[in-house]
């Protein structure tokens, strides 16, 4: 997007005028904390306590994955305790946190399913209908902001458009097979797994997946804004630091 003016997203910044504060964005970090404490804290203490799967009986892959969410929790922790001021530069991590853990929060309930299916012993049979889901989600979501981001350049750019172009429509045909496929998966992945925990666990995942592919590539674009245009910040410098002062002509 380093092609992209910011006069291309004077209508952007009426829409998300309230999503560009920082206490939505630390609301934001507050809920997806808290969220990834219950998906990612349950795993963690079945596996010292409860679990026929302990520590050292995880992959070393597993381990890295929880190595990495652990880290990224602490982080997480950190920046809900220091940027609760309205600066500029906790506006900017906030800006960047939100897409993080925006990513993080999609995959989190992935990691419980994967986890519990590991302690009742049908993980191997159920692995690649779970990266399948996880991968169409991803092409998912790459389709929604490449549209976002061809919009953006043609102009057209606005939440509160209702015209369906010819170009809009046909992008369902691709959009609609990739979710439908999703919802075929997560349906034979709650037949093939018993537990109404598990089950309640895969719907979480894909409606999530589903509603975050979108909502992500506005974060995405937010935090491109507020990296790179003064004008985007909470406290925006004074116009002066923008004009360039004229020399005087000797007479």
């Amino acid at each position: 997007m380093n092609r992209l003016d910011e006069k291309y997203f004077a209508d952007f910044k009426d829409i998300t005028e309230g999503r560009l504060d920082n206490s939505g964005m630390f609301v934001f970090n507050i809920g997806t904390f808290l969220f990834s404490c219950v998906m990612i804290g349950v795993p963690i203490i079945f596996i010292f306590n409860w679990s026929s799967v302990g520590w050292d009986q995880l992959s070393p892959f597993w381990q890295s994955i929880f190595y990495c969410e652990g880290v990224l929790m602490v982080l997480q922790l950190l920046i809900l305790l220091v940027c609760h001021r309205e600066t500029n530069l906790n506006q900017k991590i906030l800006s960047l946190s939100m897409v993080i853990y925006g990513y993080k929060m999609v995959i989190d309930p992935f990691v419980l399913i994967a986890f519990f299916t590991m302690d009742r012993g049908v993980y191997e049979n159920i692995k690649i209908y779970l990266f399948a889901i996880l991968l169409l989600g991803i092409i998912l979501h790459c389709i929604f902001l490449y549209r976002w981001i061809r919009n953006i350049k043609k102009g057209e750019y606005s939440l509160h458009r209702n015209n369906e172009t010819k170009k809009s429509r046909s992008m369902k045909y691709v959009v609609i097979p990739i979710i439908f496929v999703m919802v075929i998966f997560s349906f034979v992945l709650i037949r093939k797994i018993p537990g109404s925990d598990i089950t309640i666990a895969i719907i979480i995942a894909t409606v999530l997946l589903l509603c975050v592919a979108y909502a992500i590539c506005e974060f995405i674009i937010v935090a491109y804004c507020v990296l790179r245009f003064p004008s985007f910040s909470v406290n925006q410098p004074k116009k002066q630091q923008y004009v360039k002062k004229k020399k005087k002509t000797k007479k």
